[in-house]
């Protein structure tokens, strides 16, 4: 079904399927790279839902889908957050729609970029990167998820300006955060999928808990 959907799409892919979730976990711990996880939820070792936590330290961004034959776990396992929930009875009505979904949101995803350029260096970052972006004196940092930084010369406004409006939201004056990143608000601090915490301005607290609401819903 993942063949006929990709293909019908016209996009190149590359699946692997994995006997244990921990082969699966540990391929991601290495550096390996997926666009898209479908998992069942019943799994020796690790199950789906802790499994899909985990995955998301390494590729926050990912597309989850859950597909299982126990749809008791349907709200248990909107912990982890998960793109879709899937019904093996459901496969044939449901899964195609799903993965075209997820072509076009991966599509989108990867046309947004945010380009960083001076006298010695021109760079290229993909927006769905962007864990959160702060700034001390004249420069602004970008923050990866990844762990890695990119400088900038510009003010914070000027480059909250040049990004995407619908996929960042103001944290506190001096710092900016991917939504994507976010996993959940406390009223203190934004906390990202890979653990990060970032500290909230008491004035943005509404604003930022009411943006990141319609985000995740229109998101699915």
């Amino acid at each position: 079904m993942v063949e006929k959907c990709c293909r019908k799409a016209g996009r190149i892919y590359h699946k692997e399927i994995f006997e244990e979730s921990i082969e699966l976990l540990d391929e991601v711990k290495n550096g390996a790279h997926f666009d898209i996880f479908l998992l069942d939820i019943e799994m020796p070792q690790i199950d789906g839902i802790e499994l899909a936590a985990k995955l998301r330290l390494f590729l926050p961004y990912a597309i989850v889908f859950f597909i299982t034959s126990y749809e008791k776990y349907v709200y248990e396992a909107f912990k982890a957050q998960p793109y879709r929930f899937i019904p093996k009875s459901q496969m044939e009505s449901m899964f195609p729609a799903a993965i075209d979904d997820a072509l076009q949101l991966i599509a989108e995803q990867e046309r947004k970029f945010y380009i960083v350029e001076n006298k010695r260096m021109l760079e290229k970052v993909p927006v769905k990167s962007i864990a959160y972006i702060w700034h001390r004196g004249k420069y602004g940092y970008i923050e990866k998820i990844n762990g890695e930084n990119t400088k900038v010369r510009k003010s914070l406004k000027k480059i909250y300006e040049e990004l995407p409006a619908e996929d960042f939201v103001w944290a506190d004056r001096g710092c900016i955060v991917g939504s994507m990143h976010i996993e959940r608000i406390t009223g203190k601090e934004v906390v990202l999928v890979n653990g990060t915490k970032l500290p909230i301005g008491q004035e943005r607290l509404t604003d930022l808990k009411n943006k990141i609401r319609d985000y995740w819903m229109e998101k699915g």
